[in-house]
This record gives C-alpha cells, structure tokens and sequence, in this order.
C-alpha cells in the first residue's frame, strides 16, 4: 500500500511568506514616512519663533529603511550681516543644545558705565530633537501600527 503525503498546503503557505517578505519593506518605508511627519510636526511645534528655524528642518529616513529622523536640511546656508556663512544645521544645533556667547565689552565713558543685559555665559538649549524623540518613544500612537500589523497577519494568513 502507498502512502502520499501533499504538499499543496506547505507550498501555499511559503508562497504567501515570501510574498510578504518582499511586500513588508513597502509597508514599513509607507509607516516610517508618516511618522516623519508627524515627527516633523511635534519639532517644528516645539521650535517656536517666527519659523524661520522650523522651515529649515526636514523627515530624512535612512537608506535602508530602518529608521526616520528629523534634521536640518543638508547644503542650506544662512549668511549673516556682516556676510559670514552658516550651515542651518550649526545654527539648529546651537539652538538645541544652547551656546555660549561673548562676555559684554564695553568701558565708561565720561561717567557712563555699560551695564550688558545678558548675564548668563551661555544660552541654555531648547531640546526640540529630544522632546519629540522622547515623545515618540513613548509609544508609537496604536491606529499607525495596527494597519502594518493586520497586512502582516493578512501575509501570513495567505489572504494578501
């Protein structure tokens, strides 16, 4: 007597994880691009100002796909009065993590004695980058993951 054993149900099964294989990097890229956005917004908002600052940064998501961040648009310069060139990141940065500036100069003059209105030794950092990254590291909000979640469990399930 022969025994047979079919493998329909196992070919079946391969065919959908590998077409979930190929599918999941899509969907994870679509995922990780509305998160930048929404990351994009929590920086900007943390920004304040008069935008100018906030119009400088962009979502970057790295080349393979793994992650997202924000950060200051690359080969953008802001030129000063006096004509010296900034790369918009210096500047964000300086913001983010504070500066210290020079002290007052300034002497007496016929009586006159210069009081400087700044009085700490550097500008204390505004922290947008981290705020938002801790923010979001709180928890990826459920409604963005659940749609990547059912499509895997859909892959998995062979319905896709």
């Amino acid at each position: 007597m022969a025994t047979s054993v079919g493998t329909e149900d196992l070919d079946r099964l391969l065919q959908s994880w590998d077409h979930l294989l190929r599918q999941f990097p899509a969907s994870k890229r679509k995922l990780l691009e509305s998160l930048g956005e929404e990351l994009l917004s929590d920086v900007r908002g943390r920004i304040g100002g008069t935008g100018k600052v906030a119009g400088w940064q962009a979502p970057h998501q790295g080349s393979g796909g793994g992650y997202v961040a924000v950060r200051p648009l690359a080969d953008t310069y802001q030129t000063t009065k006096s004509g010296k060139r900034y790369a918009v990141g210096y500047v964000t940065n300086a913001i983010e993590g504070g500066h210290k500036h020079g002290r007052p100069r300034g002497g007496t003059a016929k009586g006159y004695r210069y009081r400087p209105r700044i009085h700490v030794a550097a500008v204390p950092g505004q922290w947008f980058y981290q705020s938002a990254r801790e923010a979001l590291q709180r928890g990826v909000p459920p409604e963005k993951l659940a749609g990547l979640l059912e499509e895997i469990v859909d892959g998995l399930e062979g319905k896709l």
